[in-house]
């Protein structure tokens, strides 16, 4: 029997490089693509992450500057709602707190006070302004309303009874005042009505026949605003007694309204024409803005200083959250307020004889944050619409 033999056909070249897997040097060439590809990645996200971090922190600086330039702004709207008669302005005011049962004096009964005494408005943080805003509350005329008898320290008698309510806040005046003189009122509340007759607890004493009953309303605004610990800090003065130095770290005294609000800068906006001529007549035009409170002695009577003063210019900054490790603002934001001019051929014929300069170096840290500064421009439209008065009950009041 013969044998048979079994022959396999040979193996193909090609077939057995294909199963004998990556070379040593394929691996490594892919795991180097992987390892670009990875880093672009993560450049990528890196990139983008820095990118959501600034546009928050931006927007986190617009979002709080926004909030705090709007409530500034609806509080000095309302200033000087009641108080425009030119027997109030420039007076001082005294009363007692509802919350801590403090006396206190307000230098100048006036719609917004710059930088109000230290002694009233503790200073807030280096380099920043503060403010004391005044306004009433109440849909009674602003020429108040004739008194028929001599007020006592805790009695007024007054011709329209219906026009008052218990819990109501009322000043008093006489209706002629020396323009050389300083005044000074008293505030007080409402805590019974008996015909003509208004209890208070605590009023003016011996003012005239026809002098002037001025209803504040139940809920005036008395309001001074400090930049404190980076924040705009508020203090009810009608409640709390806001010049205490020890009250200015006690949170429910000073209560934050926007954070991370690193300034406040404002100025008076004047009408400073015609003050030359006799009588003085105004235009009812910014001619000037400046820091200079008005005070007695002046070229005009101090009343006709306040009524002067027909606007309020001012500048927020507000600063973002985010540290940065590197150098991110090389100088202070400015406004318009931040340098002097007194060159009458600009533009607007506007000066600016004194600077307030925005300046955050009380932060040695200040140029690692980014910043928003809002400025705004606000009229007192309570004095504008009662200022220029060529007559007032009798006396003329030309300013």
């Amino acid at each position: 029997m013969t044998a048979t033999r079994l022959t396999l056909p040979a193996p193909r070249t090609g077939r057995r490089s294909r199963l004998g897997g990556f070379s040593l040097v394929e691996i490594m060439v892919g795991i180097l693509i992987g390892m670009f590809a990875v880093l672009v990645i993560l450049q990528l996200l890196s990139s983008t992450s820095t990118q959501q971090r600034l546009a928050g922190s931006s927007g986190d600086a617009q979002i709080n500057g926004a909030i705090a330039s709007h409530l500034l702004s609806r509080e000095l709207t309302q200033a000087g709602l009641g108080l425009s008669a030119y027997t109030l302005l420039g007076c001082s005011l005294g009363y007692t707190t509802t919350g801590d049962g403090a006396a206190v004096t307000l230098g100048a009964l006036a719609p917004v006070t710059v930088n109000p005494a230290t002694s009233l408005v503790p200073a807030g943080d280096a380099n920043t302004d503060t403010l004391l805003v005044i306004g009433g509350a109440s849909g009674s005329p602003s020429e108040g309303d004739a008194t028929l008898a001599v007020s006592t320290s805790t009695s007024l008698t007054v011709s329209t009874p219906t026009s008052f309510a218990v819990g109501d806040w009322v000043v008093a005046a006489g209706t002629t005042r020396d323009s050389s003189s300083a005044c000074a009122l008293r505030l007080g509340r409402v805590t019974a009505i008996s015909g003509s007759a208004l209890t208070l607890t605590s009023a003016t004493a011996s003012l005239p026949l026809n002098s002037g009953a001025y209803n504040l309303g139940a809920r005036p605004n008395i309001h001074a605003f400090a930049v404190r610990n980076g924040n705009l800090t508020m203090c009810d003065y009608l409640v709390n007694n806001c010049g205490s130095s020890s009250a200015t770290s006690n949170s429910a005294v000073w209560v934050p309204i926007a954070s991370n609000v690193v300034s406040l800068r404002a100025q008076y906006g004047r009408d400073t024409s015609g003050t030359s001529s006799t009588p003085p007549v105004m235009d009812g035009v910014v001619d000037s803005f400046d820091q200079t409170t008005p005070a007695s002695g002046g070229t005009v009577p101090l009343y006709c200083g306040w009524l002067r003063v027909i606007g309020l210019r001012l500048a927020l900054v507000a600063r973002s959250q985010q540290y940065d490790k590197a150098l991110v603002t090389t100088a202070a934001p400015t406004w318009s307020g931040a340098t002097a001019n007194t060159s009458t051929t600009s533009t607007l014929a506007t000066v600016t004889p004194t600077a307030a300069p925005i300046d955050l170096s009380g932060n040695s840290e200040w140029q690692h944050y980014r910043y928003k500064t809002i400025e705004v421009s606000i009229p007192l439209r309570n004095i504008i619409w009662n200022g220029n008065q060529q007559s007032y009950q009798g006396g003329n009041v030309k300013c």
